[in-house]
């Protein structure tokens, strides 16, 4: 049975990019004949902004992206991620990390952006402390996977071993939806291609954990003058016309779209894209620019 998801985080209401993103994953699962479940990824509590939460899912209902079961949230399974990080604790493949951003772009001799972690905590045996971090240890000769859209995926060792509970005491992101997508049995992830470097070390915890492997698909990403559309960028919807922006949401991800559908409800529109939904015409694109209509659909005052 295939089981897919749409998780968004509530730090302020859909964006066209995020639209794009719970179209396709909708699309996907529904052409499957599957479930299409919805995660609201509240665990990072700072960026939370208040009513965003409602927001989103109105403004899912009002598209006709309607979910099926339960909603589930991150801040609901905050005792499973200690469980979890127990059991790879008594595995001995954790340890606590002292390192800053900074301290770690001077070890790779690289500028502060740089993402790499040269493992540098691994044999120091730090005592955990409030303001340490645990990081997992990793050895990625099992990341490769064949994403449905992007195709083969590797890892060349180069990602080092990544944060799961951090410095702030927070579960990380990478821990919390590799067992939160567990708890829903998802099957099948659809989300953009700005995550694929994300989804290898999901898929090397997953493994780790023994947990069924998952089937990938990354879609291209949306941008306007290069730039990534995201809430952080103050982008925001910019029209309540549901049928207006599903149909461009089909345009951007090249889908067929017949004479006159532009007209119809949202139900009949997703209907038809549903028995229309083809991944062909997206493979092996990491993202699009924005058409000149679509970006009617997009508030970039703030970018």
């Amino acid at each position: 049975m295939y089981i897919g998801r749409f998780a968004p985080t509530p730090s302020g209401p859909l964006h066209f990019g995020s639209i794009i993103t719970a179209l396709a994953s909708y699309l996907d699962a529904k052409k499957n004949n599957g479930y299409w479940k919805i995660r609201i990824d509240d665990i990072d509590s700072p960026r939370i902004v208040e009513g965003a939460e409602l927001s989103i899912l109105k403004g899912l209902e009002s598209l006709g992206l309607l979910w099926d079961d339960k909603i589930s949230r991150q801040s609901e399974n905050i005792k499973e991620y200690k469980n979890i990080l127990e059991i790879l604790e008594h595995k001995n493949l954790t340890y606590n990390c002292n390192c800053s951003r900074k301290k770690i772009a001077i070890l790779n001799q690289s500028n502060l952006n740089e993402s790499t972690y040269n493992n540098h905590c691994r044999s120091m045996h730090h005592p955990s402390s409030s303001k340490s971090a645990i990081r997992l240890i990793t050895d990625y000769k099992s990341t490769n996977f064949i994403d449905r859209v992007q195709g083969s995926q590797c890892d060349n060792d180069s990602t080092g071993d990544f944060i799961i509970k951090r410095s702030d005491q927070l579960y990380s992101y990478q821990l919390a939806v590799v067992i939160d997508d567990q708890l829903q049995s998802v099957t099948n992830i659809v989300r953009g291609t700005d995550l694929l470097s994300s989804t290898i070390k999901q898929h090397y915890m997953n493994n780790v954990l023994n947990f069924p492997e998952k089937i990938y698909m990354h879609i291209p990403i949306a941008t306007i003058n290069n730039q990534k559309l995201s809430k952080s960028n103050g982008n925001k919807l910019n029209n309540n016309n549901s049928s207006l922006i599903l149909i461009e949401g089909l345009n951007f991800l090249k889908q067929k779209i017949k004479r006159g559908i532009e007209n119809a409800s949202p139900r009949e529109i997703l209907k038809y894209a549903v028995k229309n939904w083809d991944l062909t015409p997206l493979q092996k694109i990491k993202k699009i620019e924005l058409s000149s209509t679509q970006k009617l659909l997009v508030d970039n005052t703030h970018t």
